[in-house]
């Protein structure tokens, strides 16, 4: 976005200085093209503004896609660079990072020799049935919106008369339901009761080589295994706070107030231009404060006391971060948790869940469990609005819980599963009918 500066002259002439970046060179220098604007003396200092911030737009999007369009030479390859440059100091890093990877994973290699200008409709839907086989519904989403948002550009500058983009249709995988994913409040109450049973984990004989490399064989044998308490809080917190992945990892233990019952979600990790480290939330709204259910402080502090344990334990070889209490999810020497190990662990323990419970009916029946869904770990935070919603909680207290920046951003997200429950309200009124009749 370009930068203004407003300079008075002595004669008392008002210009603005204008900086506007044009991308970046091969060793990642900024590119930038200085102006000066006079505007009109007579107007007012707010209109003037307003003037010179319109020719810095105008300037700045005519100087970084060109001044002469010529759509019917222009490859779709370069207009996708051109415009991936024009956004990337208005979004977030690990979204640039996330454009480019689409862009250069799939879609340049298909489009490339095409004129933007000669791209149609079937020629989107086309390259959307390239990906079913590939990538879900939701990825190939993502590829779509960023195709939409290049063709909405080009439309915008008169490149092309229609966005291509805007009536194609996306398939969709056969083998893949629609829609968010989630547990149920009685599969949310199974879930958490997986997390503390004991599980037998049967290993396969096979080879290991020693200290000196000399092979032998380990025959096959059995574990029992109970899910670690750091993994316990990170699902826990995931499910009844609704913190993302990202905000959850960001978490010291300074953050979390035992007196008060609350914790405070000030920074998240995810893609910077540093790879994986902290970075600002989602959204202003994301900064606030959760209360903690009374039932899972307990748990909090048990992993507290472990923690501390494991940290005087590791002595000097302790990696970890001392500061702000140090980090809430680690890795053996103290080092933050990896942004992919939670995911992985979840999925582990969901299909270990399951094979247990197929393979113990009587007991699994006994103590009223069932087989779970495979959810993403995201599904949790949507498990936690959907509980919230079941608990009659109003659409504000949910939103403020989430970090959404509007309500209606959060009925965006799950109008329909929230209206999947009005069944369960019908119930409700029903029950209370015929209790009261």
């Amino acid at each position: 976005m370009a930068s203004l500066k407003r300079v008075q002259h002595k004669s008392g002439r008002v210009v603005y200085r204008i900086v506007i970046c044009m991308g970046y060179d091969k060793k990642g220098n900024k590119l930038v093209k200085n102006l000066t604007y006079s505007v009109n003396q007579s107007a007012t200092p707010k209109q003037q503004e307003r003037e010179a911030k319109k020719y810095a737009m105008d300037m700045e999007d005519k100087l970084k896609y060109g001044y002469d369009f010529n759509s019917e030479k222009m490859s779709f390859e370069d207009f996708s660079y051109k415009w991936l440059e024009s956004v990337k100091d208005n979004i977030a890093y690990g979204t640039y990072a996330g454009y480019k990877q689409v862009l250069e994973s799939r879609i340049i290699p298909y489009f490339k020799g095409s004129k933007i200008a000669h791209i149609k409709t079937s020629h989107i839907e086309a390259f959307y049935r390239t990906l079913v086989d590939d990538y879900s519904t939701g990825t190939i989403k993502r590829f779509a919106n960023v195709l939409n948002l290049i063709f909405k550009t080009a439309k915008r500058y008169s490149m092309i008369e229609n966005n291509p983009c805007q009536d194609a249709q996306k398939p969709k995988r056969k083998d893949e339901d629609a829609g968010l994913k989630f547990f149920t409040p009685k599969q949310a109450l199974m879930f958490i009761k997986s997390l503390g049973m004991s599980y037998e984990v049967t290993y396969k004989g096979h080879q290991r080589i020693d200290d000196t490399g000399k092979p032998y064989c380990v025959n096959e044998y059995t574990e029992s295994y109970t899910v670690p308490t750091q993994y316990k809080v990170f699902f826990t917190l995931s499910l009844f706070c609704g913190f993302r992945r990202g905000e959850t990892l960001a978490l010291h233990w300074n953050d979390i107030d035992f007196k008060e019952k609350k914790i405070s979600i000030s920074k998240s990790v995810g893609m910077t231009e540093n790879g994986f480290d902290y970075k600002e939330p989602k959204t202003k709204k994301s900064v606030r404060k959760v209360s903690i259910p009374d039932d899972v402080i307990p748990l909090l502090k048990q992993y507290h006391f472990e923690y501390t344990q494991t940290r005087f334990s590791q002595g000097t070889a302790w990696q970890g971060d001392f500061s702000n209490g140090g980090n809430l999810f680690i890795q053996a020497d103290g080092k933050l948790m990896g942004h992919t190990t939670p995911y992985q662990y979840f999925t582990k323990h969901l299909h270990r869940y399951n094979e247990w419970v197929k393979n113990n009916p009587d007991k699994a029946k006994a103590e009223g469990l069932k087989e779970l869904p495979i959810i993403p770990l995201h599904g949790l935070r949507h498990s936690c609005a959907t509980l919230l919603n079941y608990l009659e909680i109003n659409i504000i207290e949910i939103s403020k819980t989430l970090g959404h920046s509007t309500c209606s951003t959060t009925m965006n997200i799950y109008a329909h599963s929230f209206e999947e429950q009005q069944e369960e309200v019908a119930t409700k009124i029903n029950e209370f009918l015929r209790l009261n009749a």
